[in-house]
Parts: C-alpha cells; sequence; structure tokens
C-alpha cells in the first residue's frame, strides 16, 4: 500500500546544536573542532519508516576568522524508526566555503559544490518526550584545487523536536 498525501499535520519539526569535529586534507589538514546547528522537517508516513530534510552547518577553525570553514549540508533522509531510535541514511549535496592547502605549499579558500552521505542515528529521551540526542557522521567528496579527497564529520547533538 502507497503512503497518503502528507497533511501539514503529519509533519515534524527539529532544531539541534551539536559540537564534533571535521577531519579535511591530509599532511595540510585544515579541519577541526565544529560547531553545527540543524533544522529538519520529517514524515513519518508508517509505524517504521520515515522521509526527512535536514539542513546542517558545520562551521570550524572559528579562532581564525581568515581561515573559517563553512560545509552546509542539504541532506534527504531515510528514517528506520525502532522504538525510540531512529536510524538514518541519505544522500547530500554540500555547499562549501573552506580553507584547503597543498601538501607542501599554499593554502586558498575554495567555494563549491560536493556530494556526500549522511548517517546518523537519533534516540528520544522518552517515548513522547519532544528531547532527544542524535549522533552524525557525514563524508563529503570535496573537488578542490589545492587538495581533493574525502572529508568527514562527526557530530554529537541535541535536538528539540516540535
Amino acid at each position: 500500500m502507497l503512503p497518503g498525501v502528507a497533511r501539514a499535520g503529519d509533519l515534524d519539526v527539529e532544531l539541534g546544536l551539536g559540537v564534533g569535529i571535521t577531519l579535511l586534507g591530509e599532511r595540510r589538514a585544515t579541519g577541526g573542532m565544529t560547531l553545527q546547528p540543524s533544522a529538519s522537517v520529517g514524515w513519518r508516513f508508517s509505524e517504521r519508516w520515515s522521509l526527512r530534510y535536514r539542513n546542517a552547518v558545520s562551521l570550524f577553525n572559528l579562532k581564525t576568522p581568515r581561515w573559517i570553514g563553512v560545509i552546509d549540508m542539504n541532506a534527504a533522509l531515510l528514517g528506520i524508526h525502532l522504538r525510540d531510535l531512529t536510524l538514518e541514511v541519505g544522500p547530500s549535496l554540500d555547499v562549501f566555503a573552506v580553507p584547503l592547502c597543498a601538501d607542501d605549499t599554499w593554502c586558498q579558500r575554495e567555494h563549491g559544490l560536493a556530494p556526500a552521505i549522511h548517517l546518523g542515528a537519533m534516540l528520544l529521551l522518552a517515548p513522547e518526550s519532544r528531547l532527544g540526542g542524535r549522533g552524525t557522521v557525514h563524508t563529503t567528496y570535496i573537488p578542490g584545487i589545492a587538495w581533493s579527497g574525502i572529508s568527514i564529520s562527526a557530530a554529537v547533538e541535541g535536538v528539540y523536536r516540535f
């Protein structure tokens, strides 16, 4: 049986704030500790399954304004509900403005779009609770001039569900 069309009352909204780490680069890495605000809207269309659009912004290198890195993660997620635990997986198209460094020479800020994969798990504090915690791992392929490769962002966040 196909799910019906979502009505406004069937949607839920989440706001979150997390901390983590972003690994970016090889010999001259430019990632670091990450602040990660997030927002998402989801539709649970059955007891076990849901769809969610999640936007999270990873901000790193905050101590050096010239080299602040931003990865804006836009993920379309499939949720698998197991009681109070929800597993999330899906593709993402990320927008980035990050400092990238060549192995032994120069660094520069680069901008662009990047394909990514998102994995996450959310645990509600209680069955009817609006508060929860989420752990995420987000892997992005950064196509740069100074450096191209895989960026990994991992974070834990507190979440409030409306």
